[in-house]
């Protein structure tokens, strides 16, 4: 079938848009990818879907067809504006998109099949897709002010998707009041109301996948710090992240803890390696429960644990370990095993001295393993 310049033209962004919506989807099956990228998927292939059908299609069949066509649109809309929500860790409101979807979806009926006016359809498909687009709206502001990057362009992006819809309702309703359907498909404002609405979504899907991208390097990047049993960060991630506390502008010296668990050996040679495990869960546990959110927790090997923190002085931070230690030795862990911990403190002057400050602090470690165990050393 031979197609017209514009026609063909027209396949080409929504095939793109498809396949890129494809990759969305399965990279969210298939590679756990976050789940605003599922709906992203469902926002490019659903209106693309309905593009295609509208270039292919005869006057006949889009009058046929047309509500059908609509409700793709629709879906597409709610899709990247529910994504959008997702991402912002925003709470959806359901029922107003309920409501909105199933008012403009008996109205498409009804002006299709009831009293046909194009005019009208368009009209509703586009008054719908803006107060859909609008429940998105302040999430994905509250996220733009929390952003930076990526995400900040991205949330940009979905403003200028709104500000489109928005401005192409206005066009229709002062442009395009008494075209008919053959008319349209030639009318210069209708084409331009096309190819810039090609563009504006192909461009929300480039940055899409940018912002997918630069996440996934991210995620990468955090796993190769992590421990895999205890999810706190390994030797690498902990030196990584150490540098941001220095940094830091608040008042207060820099502390180091070096911690191993007494008799370790024993527990893993009665109760075996996964009772072990299960164990340094628990620890790791306990101390992601009672440091702040600044402070940086490793397991630097073996049932080895390190804490990088602020303290007002000496005495503040032996208090800190001493509650952790005292936490340790109160816990039951599993098959009612009873656990105790040493630990060794030393300040640090400033982040070139980290390596001598580590040093001080396993010094001070084996002193309290030396001095009977269970027990913070500080000198």
């Amino acid at each position: 079938m031979d197609l017209p310049d514009t026609q063909y033209f027209l396949l080409v962004v929504p095939i793109c848009l498809i396949l890129i919506g494809g990759v969305f989807i399965s990279a969210y099956y298939l590679f756990k990818a976050p789940k605003y990228l599922f709906w992203m998927g469902l926002g490019c292939i659903l209106p693309s879907v309905a593009l295609g059908a509208q270039s292919l299609m005869t006057n006949a069949q889009l009058t046929l067809t047309a509500p059908w066509i609509g409700i793709l649109y629709l879906g597409g809309a709610w899709s990247v504006a529910h994504g959008m929500t997702i991402k912002a860790k925003a709470k959806t409101n359901s029922i107003a998109s309920l409501t909105i979807v199933v008012l403009g979806v008996l109205s498409l009926f009804y002006f299709a099949y009831v009293d046909e006016q194009l005019w009208l359809r368009m009209m509703t498909i586009n008054i719908v897709i803006i107060c859909l687009e609008a429940l998105a709206i302040p999430s994905v502001y509250f996220l733009f002010r929390q952003s930076s990057g990526l995400v900040k362009l991205l949330c940009f992006s979905y403003f200028l998707l709104f500000t489109y819809a928005t401005l192409r309702t206005l066009a229709i309703l002062f442009f395009l009041q008494n075209v008919d359907r053959i008319a349209l498909s030639t009318s210069k404002w209708w084409m331009l109301m096309l190819a810039i609405n090609v563009v504006i979504s192909l461009w929300f899907a480039i940055v899409v996948v940018a912002t997918t991208v630069k996440e996934f390097f991210i995620v990468l990047n955090e796993e190769r710090m992590m421990d895999p049993l205890t999810k706190l960060y390994n030797r690498s991630g902990f030196f990584e992240k150490s540098s941001a506390l220095f940094d830091d502008s608040a008042k207060g010296e820099v502390y180091v803890v070096m911690c191993d668990i007494d008799f370790f050996k024993r527990i893993n040679d009665t109760w075996g390696h996964a009772t072990g495990d299960q164990i340094l869960c628990t620890i790791a546990d306990i101390f992601k429960d009672n440091v702040r959110q600044d402070d940086i927790v490793a397991r630097f090997g073996g049932e080895e644990f390190i804490i990088l923190f602020r303290s007002l002085d000496e005495l503040s931070s032996f208090y800190l370990v001493d509650r952790l230690r005292s936490q340790i030795e109160n816990q039951i862990f599993v098959d009612n095993i009873r656990v105790t911990a040493s630990f060794g403190i030393a300040c640090i002057e400033d982040k070139d001295r980290l390596i001598k400050a580590l040093e001080l602090a396993d010094k001070r470690l084996y002193n309290a393993k030396n001095n009977g165990r269970n027990q913070v050393n500080v000198s």
